[in-house]
């Protein structure tokens, strides 16, 4: 309808289409309906952002207009690390961050930077400084310089970095100064420097005070050591002629207070073009404009692209273009070389990898394999290098799937049955436990079943499952050593109480549905009580509330705390216990139909509690034991995100602070 500026068939917006089918910022739309996606930084020049895009097509220079790069450059504080050479020739990247090139927990960045950071300026007295505050010797500046002086009508200033920010919303600031042909410096102002705005432009043509004269250099002078710079582009008018030669400055001309200067040809090295000496061209087309005045269109041979001066590819990649010679000078220094696409970008095809063993020159081909479980769709798993410097669209893709589902034992597949063969991410396959089992029911459900349902997930793998064999719960502890099972508690054991009369009771049998077929019940007349506890014993005492006839429940405490009453073996003792132990804690014990306490309190010892501070990042000794589930992971690197042990105030003369866990990788 009208007003639509695209109508990508859905009410949502964020998709690059809003929902009132309105462009939305840094997408475009194609089509019908609206193909949209995010064209800015994708590598590939599209006409409709030839002009607008610097990172996709590079610095679009207009008619009437000769943009050239700096072929010189002095700083401040020169060093082999720093080179301010690196802001030569066209940017090596237009990547720009907030952060300085020695934090080690950032990649390398591409640019000049000044060897200032370490001594000259500690990191504490930075945030001290103001703008224009820097001591002579500690005023940091960069001066470039531009083999063809003209009119100037913007200054492209290019961040690697803008710095981190020195105090609350004060951003680092450029003073910039062009230099004429005779050495006086020309003001520009002040100007604040983030990589929000990248390139930084400075349009000199609101400064009338510069526009009559020739500019040969810039002077930068950064308010802060941290900012980084990846090149300088001079932007001048071709429409103005150059001065005549007896306008020349001497090779002293530029001399500034930095004590650098921009070297120029003398007045009689002026006249005549160099000529083109280009390898791996097919065509090179020369007019002529009279006396110093040339241009020559240059195409490159099949399989070879433009390179500028920086090594750089030309963005986007071509092998076409026209060179322009005024008063001596090519407008610019570009090479034909190799067309190299590059190892492909992992985004091309997910779930991938590429060998690329013929090399990724021009033509050459790399393969596509899947990383398993994820199998290859598609006949052609080749990528090719193309004349635009981008790999070809694969013709094939890997899709994660899951294979022939497992074998589940004691189960059987349901009708109709899974395919043996590969299934998508969602299939689900259905399975029946065999008598006498049911399926392991899942955290959120309670029920028990017969049937068992497992789903292929996203990872390629099958969803755990397994059926179980039908248990009845053990009987009450007050009637232990007064029965017999013929299966213990499975399905179908049949358990016969022993009472002293022959009263023809009938087996009590465990069912399908895990259930008795009737209840445990005490024999009849049976009378009597257990003995009191034994008081203190293993330094246990016991709170028996309901006395002590059968079926009465005592509670154990400690008498030494912090300490807790647990089970251990006939033969162990709290003072043997091993740290791989798991003992069980004893919450009571219950006097059986047998007139005997239940558990045994001959077994039940006091051990040291577990301190409440596992898997705090502290590896505590007293906690670093089965029993304490090992601290919770905090005494074994591998099972630490800071993959550093801390002991916790301890004594570690012995092992109490080493890596115990059986489960760990140390102990594997």
């Amino acid at each position: 309808s009208l007003g639509e500026e695209c109508d990508d068939g859905d009410l949502l917006s964020g998709d690059g289409c809003s929902r009132t089918c309105q462009l939305e910022e840094g997408f475009h739309c194609a089509g019908e309906p609206s193909l949209c996606y995010i064209y800015e930084g994708d590598g590939i020049c599209e006409p409709f952002e030839k002009e607008t895009s610097i990172i996709d097509c590079g610095l679009y220079t207009p008619k009437g207009y000769l943009d050239q790069w700096a072929t010189q450059a002095y700083s401040s504080h020169e060093d082999k690390k720093c080179p301010a050479s690196l802001v030569t020739g066209e940017p090596h990247s237009m990547i720009c961050t907030s952060y300085h090139p020695e934090s080690p927990e950032h990649p390398p960045l591409t640019g000049w930077f000044p060897c200032v950071t370490n001594g000259n300026r500690p990191q504490d007295k930075r945030s001290e400084q103001t703008e224009g505050s820097l001591e002579r010797e500690d005023e940091v500046w960069l001066k470039v310089c531009f083999s063809r002086p003209g009119m100037a009508s913007a200054i492209f200033i290019f961040l690697a970095s803008d710095g981190p920010v020195l105090r609350e919303h004060q951003r680092p600031t450029v003073t910039v100064h062009l230099t004429d042909v005779s050495g006086n410096n020309h003001s520009l102002g002040t100007h604040e420097l983030s990589c929000q705005q990248n390139p930084l432009v400075i349009n000199v043509t609101h400064h009338l005070n510069v526009l009559s004269h020739q500019t040969t250099s810039v002077l930068l002078n950064f308010s802060s050591p941290l900012v980084g710079i990846s090149a300088v582009a001079l932007r001048t008018s071709s429409h103005i002629s150059p001065p005549s030669l007896d306008t020349c400055s001497p090779e002293h001309e530029g001399q500034n207070h930095q004590g650098q200067s921009c070297v120029h040809r003398p007045c009689g090295e002026q006249g005549s073009c160099a000529p083109l000496l280009l390898d791996h061209t097919e065509m090179v087309n020369c007019t002529s404009g009279g006396p110093g005045h040339m241009k020559c269109a240059i195409t490159c041979q099949r399989g070879f692209a433009l390179q500028g001066s920086s090594g750089k590819y030309l963005r986007p990649v071509q092998k076409e273009i026209l060179l322009t010679c005024s008063s001596g000078h090519w407008d610019r220094t570009v090479s034909c070389m190799p067309l190299d696409c590059g190892v492909p970008d992992p985004s091309l095809v997910n779930y991938a990898t590429f060998s690329c063993s013929e090399g990724t020159d021009f033509q050459k081909r790399c393969s596509i394999s899947c990383v398993p479980p994820a199998k290859l769709q598609g006949l052609n798993p080749w990528l090719t290098c193309l004349e635009d410097g981008l790999w070809s669209l694969p013709e094939a893709y890997c899709k994660l799937e899951c294979d022939a589902p497992p074998v589940i034992p004691n189960a059987s597949v349901l009708l109709p049955p899974c395919p043996q063969h590969s299934h998508d991410v969602g299939s689900v396959c259905r399975y029946e436990c065999k008598p006498g089992y049911y399926a392991v029911p899942s955290a959120d459900s309670k029920v028990r079943s017969n049937f068992l349902k497992i789903q292929c997930l996203e990872g390629g793998i099958w969803e755990q499952g397994s059926c179980v064999p039908v248990v009845c719960e053990p009987p009450s502890p007050v009637f232990e050593g007064m029965y017999e099972c013929t299966n213990g508690f499975e399905l179908n054991s049949q358990c016969m109480l022993n009472c002293n009369q022959e009263s023809g009771r009938r087996p009590i049998l465990c069912t399908k549905e895990g259930l008795w077929t009737e209840e445990f019940k005490l024999c009849e007349n049976l009378q009597g009580e257990c003995p009191p506890p034994p008081s203190e014993l293993n330094f246990v005492e016991y709170k028996c509330e309901q006395g002590y006839g059968i079926g009465a429940v005592c509670s154990p405490t400690c008498v030494i705390p912090p300490s807790d009453p647990v089970i251990l073996p006939e033969n162990i003792t709290a003072d043997t216990l091993e740290h791989w132990m798991e003992p069980v804690k004893v919450q009571s014990i219950v006097c059986t139909g047998r007139r005997q306490w239940h558990p045994d309190p001959v077994l039940v010892h006091c051990i040291q509690s577990c301190e409440p501070f596992q898997a705090d990042g502290w590896c505590d000794t007293i906690n670093n034991r089965a029993y304490c589930h090992y601290d919770g992971g905090d005494c074994c690197s591998s099972t630490l995100s800071s993959k550093k042990v801390i002991p916790f105030a301890a004594d570690c003369d012995l092992d109490e602070c080493t890596c115990r866990d059986p489960k760990a990788e140390e102990n594997q």
